[in-house]
């Protein structure tokens, strides 16, 4: 009876912890420290998908990812991207170029899983505290990074490089 309660318990906070990425009104870190790992610059495809192609340059440390839709070649989404190290794992700081001054970060833990392939799991947007330094930010991704539902399920997505 205890391992259906536990089930039933495991299944409403999954529940509860899907959804959106999370958008903070700062970084994880100042863009100035970012260390760019040059081998995320090219071209990539989605796991799955072939509706988009993904173009990643580097601009300084910082990276300038073009979205385009393969199937109606509409205008492509720029993001402009860096990493931070947290505890010796990458996170990526990405914002939409769309150059309002209320940026809204997005953050993603990155995997590298070989040269051509990476992993990003979005962090779960069921976050509610509120960050006023970038180190306040990071302290707190620090202590729950390890958490699997601090990242959210269904936006989990693996690339694989296209050159």
């Amino acid at each position: 009876m205890k391992s259906v309660k536990f089930i039933a318990l495991f299944g409403a906070l999954s529940l509860v912890f899907m959804g959106c990425p999370y958008e903070s009104k700062i970084p994880l870190d100042s863009a100035d420290k970012a260390k760019p790992d040059k081998a995320l610059v090219g071209k990539w495809e989605e796991k799955g998908s072939d509706d988009y192609e993904w173009k990643c340059e580097l601009d300084g440390n910082q990276y300038r990812i073009t979205k385009t839709n393969t199937a109606d070649g509409g205008e492509p989404t720029v993001y402009i991207g860096f990493l931070s190290d947290v505890a010796g794992t990458p996170f990526m700081n990405v914002y939409e170029q769309d150059y309002s001054e209320d940026r809204k970060y997005m953050i993603y833990r990155m995997e590298k899983k070989g040269e051509d392939r990476i992993k990003f799991k979005a962090m779960t947007d069921n976050v509610t505290e509120e960050f006023t330094t970038s180190e306040e930010f990071k302290t707190f991704v620090k202590k729950n990074m390890e958490l699997s539902f601090f990242y959210n399920k269904d936006d989990e997505k693996t690339f694989y490089k296209d050159e």
